[in-house]
């Protein structure tokens, strides 16, 4: 049986590790997503999230509704990566591949390759909310809630995303069948 974060929590915060190490393997994909967004670059994406965990852990006791973890989580890890980018100061232009944030396989179909290549092209704000949902699970309120931003304009930027990813695919495709 899967527990529930709210059961989880609650046993963290009476001391028991093993549950909050089920808390970090549920959500560092999502942690590491909303970091990725900041700073594009993969160690300090690792450190962020890394100090994501390290600062719920500690805050643990003080979280009032255990139920709404992930998006306590998530705006733990928003603040982390927002002070990590203020003091190093990446360029935006460097970092990592959407690949690392989705966990691809090196055995990925070519189809595969081109969506992910598409994801990266987006616009950050779409490329943000596009991992948060399709890689990390989250529903429009919750990353309107974790990125402090009207649910209105979450499923805004999801719409575009789409219609972009879905013109540059057929795009795509209307060149592959031009070659062959």
């Amino acid at each position: 049986m899967i527990e529930s974060d709210a059961e989880l929590v609650g046993k963290a915060k009476i001391g028991d590790m093993p549950a909050f190490e089920q808390l970090i393997l549920r959500y560092e994909r999502s942690v590491r997503s909303v970091a990725w967004a900041y700073l594009r670059e993969s160690n300090a994406c690792d450190d962020a999230t890394q100090e994501t965990f390290i600062a719920a852990f500690r805050s643990l006791v003080g979280l009032k509704e255990a139920a709404k973890f992930g998006p306590w989580l998530m705006q733990i890890a928003r603040r982390t990566s927002q002070r990590q980018r203020s003091r190093t100061n990446i360029p935006i232009e460097q970092g990592t591949q959407i690949e690392e944030i989705a966990e691809v396989r090196p055995g990925i179909s070519f189809r595969q390759r081109q969506v992910l290549e598409c994801i990266e092209k987006l616009p950050e704000s779409e490329r943000l909310v596009i991992a948060m949902r399709y890689f990390d699970g989250h529903s429009s309120q919750e990353i309107a809630d974790v990125t402090k931003r009207p649910l209105g304009t979450v499923t805004k930027q999801l719409s575009r995303a789409y219609e972009r990813l879905r013109m540059w695919l057929m795009q795509s495709e209307e060149q592959n069948d031009e070659r062959e």
